[in-house]
């Protein structure tokens, strides 16, 4: 019997080959990810701390102190608002990219199955074929044990 093979293995190495690029491609976008909440998370500790004035209640307050505070805050909420988009952005690139890793890996799934069966097939069919040829040189060799068995008692009698 000859041996298995899978028509359509080159699909399935381009598949292959398409979702380790996908692996990577996530492994990049979960990066970009992490780098942007990374960002928006130190931008709103520093807002945080320039909130964080050093006043205490009776205590005098320096006007300039708080305008520049203000200020400060102002920037760096403008300063967020930019890492929020980014962060916005590297998510939808993040969920798109496991999108498309989600659906070439159906796609290999889908062929390594098809090839699963198509193996199992061919090996049943092998076992099938053996078994006939087992079965034919049995029966061959059971017919010559009869005919030898027939010749031999007329033989005999003679």
């Amino acid at each position: 019997m000859k041996k298995f093979l899978f028509r359509l293995e080159r699909l399935l190495r381009f598949h292959q080959q398409r979702q380790k690029q996908a692996e990577l491609h996530l492994g990049q976008a979960a990066l970009e990810r992490e780098l942007a909440l990374a960002e928006v998370n130190r931008i709103q500790q520093q807002i945080e701390r320039a909130c964080q004035l050093n006043e205490s209640v009776g205590g005098s307050i320096d006007p300039r102190a708080r305008i520049n505070a203000v200020w400060h805050v102002e920037q760096l909420g403008r300063v967020l608002t930019a890492a929020q988009e980014k962060l916005k952005l590297a998510d939808q690139r993040f969920r798109e990219a496991d999108r498309e890793r989600v659906e070439i890996t159906q796609s290999v799934e889908g062929l390594l199955h098809l090839r699963g069966e198509q193996h199992n097939e061919h090996r049943d069919e092998a076992a099938r074929q053996q078994q006939i040829e087992l079965d034919e040189v049995v029966m061959r060799q059971w017919s010559t044990d009869d005919e030898h068995d027939v010749v031999m008692p007329a033989g005999r009698m003679e």
